[in-house]
Parts: C-alpha cells; structure tokens; sequence
C-alpha cells in the first residue's frame, strides 16, 4: 500500500544505506537515488550491491549516488528531495536537540508533498519493558545511577547500548540506541502530517513504530 502511495520520481534518499540492501525498493526506473552512510567500509560494500543486485533496474550506477555524510550535516540542498527513506537509522542519534535538528533538516530537504518514511526501535516492546520501567523510576530517585548513566554517555531516558556481535571478526560492539515512546516520536514530528503510524517487525511483530509523513505546506 505504501508503495502504491508513493510517487517515485525525482530524487530519493536512502539515509543510512548501509550496504545497500534496500535499494531495489526505493528506486524505480524514472527515479535517482542517493545512498547516504557515515560508514565509508558500508559504502564501499553498497557500491558492489549495485553492480551486483538484479533486482535494481538496468545501469542502476548512473541513477544511484553514495555519499559519505553525517545525517546532521547532509550536502543537499532544500526543497528537492521527492521521498526520503530511513531504516532503523534516527534511534542511533543522541540527545534530543541533535534529534529535532535532523528531523527538521529532512523536513527542509522534501520538496512540497514528499514523503519520509521511517523506522525506529519502539521503548515499550516486550524484551525491554521492563529494563526501562526500571530505568526511569532509578533515574528518578537514585542521583548516583543517574550520573552513572550521563557518564556512559546514556543522558536521556530511553538511552540504551545494545550488544552487536560481528561473528567475522569475533568482536561485540555496543551500538547507541534511543529507544522512542509513541508520544515522544509524534512530538518530534510536529512539522509533518503522520499519514501512518504502525508498531511492526521484531520477534513480536510490534518491536517497531513504522511510519509514513509527509510534507504538505499549508
């Protein structure tokens, strides 16, 4: 159904590509689209996925662009982006300032009428209920867990690192999360019109919110 809703013409924005494994979706033959990632080793990979992917249209590399950006600082200019797309990217941006800011400089780059689809890690799905519960009533009434969890780098409650483990290298990496509450993600996308809003993917279906806006000037 999203798909049928979309218009893909124009330029398109997978922000936080990675290696390039949803390229085949955002893209269409009368559309460009650009790959963004703060991971040049990602980018290197999603430059092969295109050359690889049978899935993409013919001669994908002259209507794909990779480019190597933080999503704070993206080198776009506004209004002329059709449809921005972002898979489990926005939870790894710390602190809310930095937060507002970036939603709101995705929300200049849309053109009149264009979309940003999304999605992020849900607070209150079953596997870190309870952590948080317990997490907010400590930040609460315990100033030294608190401080703790500011020195970790954990400043705002919803502030987590989730163990990743990269069995190539046999290495675990502890990976930033902000994990969003329905009321929080809706406030920061004040600028936008929500058209849907699901709790999907995961274990239990609903581990994520989902979410399609779309920019409509009044």
């Amino acid at each position: 159904r999203v798909k049928k809703e979309i218009i893909f013409t124009g330029y398109n924005v997978d922000l936080g590509c990675a290696n390039g494994r949803n390229f085949s979706a955002f893209i269409e033959p009368n559309s460009k689209l650009i790959g963004v990632d703060n991971s040049f080793e990602f980018l290197k990979i999603a430059k092969e996925h295109i050359k690889s992917d049978n899935n993409l249209p013919k001669k994908s590399s002259k209507f794909i662009q990779l480019i190597l950006s933080d999503i704070l600082f993206l080198p776009i200019r506004p209004n002329v982006i059709q449809n921005i797309f972002s898979i489990a990217t926005i939870h790894h941006i710390k602190n809310k300032a930095q937060r507002n800011y970036a939603i709101s400089q995705l929300y200049c780059l849309l053109r009149d009428k264009g979309y940003f689809l999304f999605t992020v890690w849900r607070r209150y799905q079953k596997k870190y209920r309870s952590y948080f519960i317990k997490d907010e009533i400590k930040r609460l009434f315990k100033p030294k867990y608190r401080k703790i969890q500011i020195n970790l780098g954990l400043n705002e409650y919803g502030d987590k690192f989730v163990p990743w483990t990269l069995s190539a290298e046999k290495k675990t990496y502890n990976r930033f999360y902000h994990f969003f509450s329905n009321k929080e993600i809706k406030k920061l996308l004040n600028e936008y019109t929500i058209l849907e809003f699901k709790k999907m993917g995961g274990p239990n279906k609903k581990d994520n919110f989902f979410i399609l806006t779309q920019k409509l000037i009044k």
